[in-house]
């Protein structure tokens, strides 16, 4: 064998499971959301839509600046987004990637409260 010699070993760049397509940026930095859209061994799930939890006002879950990434993978940047299925207030079906609200939550991310939100 003739070729380069590398010190560095092959798994400390291996990537684990496939890269999976999304329609929103992903990463760690301003902008991005640090999960992608469709996920799963065969990328065949696909997450909900994202939204802030209608009944914590005090708080943005969809705020990640400084919080570390699912893994270990890094940290995120100032304005870097948290992906948060159904707002906290629904069950996501991740086949369809449709929410279904829990009583009281309505909109595409059950991120709308009405009247009849329970506490």
């Amino acid at each position: 064998y003739t070729g380069f010699e590398s010190t560095i070993t092959w798994d400390s760049e291996m990537i684990y499971g496939c890269v999976c397509d999304s329609s929103w940026a992903v990463g760690l930095g301003n902008g991005e959301r640090q999960e992608p859209e469709w996920f799963g061994a065969d990328c065949s799930l696909r997450h909900c839509p994202s939204a802030d939890d209608p009944r914590t006002t005090s708080v943005d879950e969809t705020d990640c600046s400084n919080k570390d990434a699912k893994g270990g993978r890094g940290t995120g940047q100032p304005g870097n987004i948290c992906h948060i299925d159904c707002s906290n207030r629904g069950l996501c079906d991740y086949v369809t990637g449709r929410c279904t609200c829990f009583d009281g939550y309505y909109g595409e991310a059950c991120h709308l409260q009405s009247a009849l939100a329970k506490y």
